[in-house]
């Protein structure tokens, strides 16, 4: 029996004030064997608990757009609002019998934000998984594999509503809030507090079975396995409930002592759902032939079903492949080639398959109360239910990638340097696209269908240099570069030039359209910025522009500025990916560094935008650059900007990050002669150096932008 045991605990406190993350994390790994090895059984369980107090993101947005005249907190100990004092022209809600004070914006105080935020989320992971292997001969072998994880979620929200209420205006009295409670008993908006609270859990399984033969005749080696798999997963629930005026200590939070005040009844919400698991099941073969370790062969079938197709039964996609590659270095005319240690050629082509899509089902949708579904009819004004046509359930099946390749592997310089290179052709042959309905369609919602054809292709690149110079001195320096081209091939032509990328103001960014990347940017160039009102009246314009707005280009020359003028300018999907890697061990001493980067892609900076109220914040750049009268410049709006989406607020998403930086000291023999005790320092997302002026880049905010 071998067995392994571990106890990890990670505590990490947030960069904002309260906000924290702790992870303790339980380990056992048994491995049992019989029949002088014959019969071996694997037994794995992880046990993960959480407890997270997260506080609002949104926070940081308020800090970035609040005025810095806004104080964080008056003297009279509430906390300091964007109220101006229109008279004297002072950021201050104190003024002279007569004074107008109104607002100097809508953005909240980020402090206080951060302050009154009380939430709690703690969460119970479960994973195992049991194996057992059976050598039936020396060549032939059976595998049985299931594994499950069983997720818990609770959490807890509660928002003191009267401190907010007081805080939102310092001349606020606790009285009138009592008296506005009194004259509106039903109204949440003056309970004291609310409380609410959310659990969730789900249950996934999967288990795997498959028989390998692995057998050499001579110099032949030929191995084959055969399997089956079956998972289900999203089995899962969720409950959640909110109620008022719970008793202030946190130690009696709780929805049974609601409305604890007495003189308060506000409802008690409770929902409920279920979810639909979604199930999987796999039938699959590979057989890899190896001659002399010089010539490989490599073909696999894969049969996949998915339950997501339940709406017209197509559950089944086939996917083959096949693969074969070349050891050249093993050939006897490359032995004098001392300095070559490895040389590998690889070709490849193949089927896969997606179903990452919800479960494809018409949806009708209903409502209890009052809605766009339902009606008011008679003189009573009876409240009649109707429905509407949610999703249709459109004829999907799988969706398929093929893929051909070829590759290099190397070693050189005894293997001092190594690396591997790699062209890639994937055609995505049958994209699955969130549909937006039409005005004057039938339909309410967003559905899936198949639209599109994908193409990506590109090439990879891995460069490593390794090097012992002594038994305590050794390093490593790597370097990888990946290049991707993505361009729609075709597009089903209801769906062709479908749009994408809202702004949350009506205007949109990006557009399907053959030729160009997947929903690439779309929009109006800009051509300068307004002079002057005469300007203005004798050129093509778009609303009702003023001097210092920005001047869009008639790209059609036809006098009018419409959709007909916007014009494409790249995507959000980086062309280049690529990073560093650099290892240093010194006798007991270890140093690490890591960086990796995006190049090729464009980023919408809204921070640049538009402001709905004239008293936010905006950067010093803006505020130098900015047009403040005819001829100061041609290419900087003024204050007053108009809402359109355009090329202006593109700038390029490259950046270089150094994420990793590591240094660590090992002790060895400390109490046996296996014993080691590693401590170290690390440093991550240290430095990113980059040319964008808005927040911190990251890809998956790019792929956002994307989904909105």
């Amino acid at each position: 029996m071998d067995y392994y045991l571990s106890v990890n605990n990670f505590t990490e406190n947030g960069i904002l004030d309260g906000s924290r993350f702790i992870r303790n994390t339980f380990r056992n790994n048994n491995t049992y064997k019989f029949m002088d090895g014959r019969l071996k059984f694997d037994q794995n369980v992880n046990l993960t608990l959480t407890k997270n107090t997260p506080k609002p993101l949104n926070a940081f947005n308020a800090a970035y757009r609040q005025s810095p005249l806004v104080p964080v907190m008056y003297a009279n100990g509430r906390y300091g609002v964007p109220f101006v004092n229109k008279t004297t022209g002072f950021v201050t809600y104190e003024g002279q019998p007569g004074d107008n004070i109104g607002s100097l914006n809508s953005i909240g105080n980020p402090v206080y934000e951060v302050l009154r935020n009380n939430n709690l989320q703690n969460t119970t992971t479960l994973q195992g998984s049991f194996e057992g292997e059976f050598k039936i001969v020396d060549y032939l072998k059976f595998n049985s594999r299931f594994g499950a994880t069983k997720f818990w979620y609770n959490g807890r929200t509660f928002n003191n509503i009267k401190h907010g209420w007081l805080n939102a205006d310092p001349t606020r009295t606790e009285s009138e809030f009592e008296t506005l409670r009194t004259n509106n008993p039903t109204s949440t908006s003056y309970a004291y507090n609310s409380l609410n609270i959310s659990q969730n859990e789900s249950f996934r399984w999967v288990w795997e079975n498959f028989l390998t033969f692995q057998k050499s005749f001579d110099r032949h080696h030929v191995e084959a396995i055969l399997g089956m798999s079956r998972e289900k997963f999203d089995i899962a629930s969720s409950m959640s409930a909110s109620a008022y005026d719970v008793p202030e200590k946190e130690q009696y939070w709780n929805i049974d002592l609601a409305n604890s005040s007495g003189s308060s009844a506000y409802p008690k919400t409770v929902n409920q759902t279920s979810y639909t698991p979604i199930a999987l099941a796999s039938y699959f073969g590979r057989i890899q032939y190896n001659y002399d370790n010089r010539y490989y062969l490599t073909a696999t079938v894969r049969r996949d079903g998915s339950s997501v197709f339940k709406a017209n039964e197509n559950y089944w996609g086939t996917f083959p492949s096949f693969g074969a590659g070349w050891t050249i270095s093993n050939e006897e005319f490359m032995q004098e080639a001392s300095w070559i240690n490895f040389l590998k050629v690889r070709a490849n082509w193949g089927e896969l398959g997606n179903q990452q899509i919800p479960l494809n089902v018409s949806q009708i949708l209903t409502s209890p109360g009052s809605s766009n579904y339902n009606y008011v009819f008679g003189p009573e004004q009876t409240l009649v239910f109707g429905a509407a046509f949610g999703t249709p359930a459109v004829d999907l099946t799988w969706e398929k990638t093929r893929e051909a390749g070829v590759g290099l592997d190397f070693g050189f310089l005894n293997n001092n340097l190594s690396g591997s290179i790699d062209y890639y052709h994937k055609l995505n042959t049958n994209t699955i696209l969130d549909v937006t309905p039409t005005l004057n369609s039938s339909y309410a919602r967003n559905f899936y269908a198949h639209g599109a054809k994908v193409l990506n292709q590109g090439f990879e690149a891995i460069l490593t240099w390794s090097k012992t110079l002594s038994e305590d001195f050794n390093y490593s320096f790597g370097v990888n570069y990946a290049y991707n081209s993505n361009k729609v091939k075709e597009v089903t032509p209801a769906y062709d030039g479908a749009t994408g990328g809202s702004l949350a103001n009506g205007q949109i960014t990006k557009q399907l359209r053959v030729g160009q990347p997947i929903y690439a940017w779309w929009m109006w160039e800009a051509d300068g910025v307004w002079q002057t009102a005469e300007e203005i009246a004798n050129n093509p314009r778009y609303g009702s522009p003023i001097p210092g707005h920005l001047r869009y280009k008639d790209q059609n020359e036809d006098g009018v500025i419409d959709n007909r003028d916007k014009v494409f300018f790249g995507s959000y999907i980086p062309s280049s990916t690529y990073g560093i890697n650099l290892a240093v061990n010194y006798k007991k001493v270890d140093f690490a560094v890591y960086g990796y980067g995006v190049a090729g892609n464009k980023v919408y900076n809204a921070l640049k935008g538009t402001r709905i109220d004239g008293g936010e914040n905006i950067t010093a750049e803006t505020f130098k650059q900015r047009w403040t009268g005819p001829g100061s410049t041609n290419v900087h709006p003024g204050a007053a900007r108009d809402s359109y989406a355009s090329s202006y607020y593109l700038e390029s998403g490259s950046y270089f990050r150094i994420n990793n930086i590591t240094l660590g000291y090992t002790f060895s023999r400390l109490y046996s002669n296996t014993s080691k005790l590693r401590l170290y320092v690390t440093a991550q997302n240290p430095f990113i150096f980059t040319k964008y002026s808005g927040f911190s880049l990251k890809y998956r905010e790019c792929r956002k932008q994307l989904q909105a």
